[in-house]
């Protein structure tokens, strides 16, 4: 889905679930869930768009009119110094994002 359709959905009423995905702190990726499916947000040339943080995606979303997303982590490993395991069954770490507040910052 590119950008100019989720501002459709948006317009429209509809809200989709957003997920930032993080890996490995440096590749940022999100992804689009509604009831027909996941999908990943797109470029105009239908490459996958690629964030360097959670904060650019989050303002890219919220110039969308997004008003909420999920940031995703993987859970650290026990060897990832400075990292606490994961004390969950999820193997993610889930933390909300208030896109109302990204807006306009880009």
């Amino acid at each position: 889905m590119k950008l100019d359709n989720l501002k459709k959905l948006h317009a429209s009423g509809y809200s989709p679930t957003l997920e930032i995905h993080a890996f490995e702190g440096i590749i940022y990726l999100v992804k689009i869930l509604t009831e027909l499916g996941d999908t990943m947000l797109k470029k105009e040339n239908g490459n996958n768009w690629v964030f360097k943080s959670s904060t650019e995606a989050g303002i890219a979303l919220a110039d969308a009119g997004g008003k909420h997303a999920w940031i995703i982590h993987q859970c650290a490993h026990d060897e990832v110094v400075g990292h606490e395991p994961c004390l969950s069954e999820e193997s993610v770490l889930r933390m909300p994002m208030d896109l109302q507040l990204m807006g306009g910052l880009g």
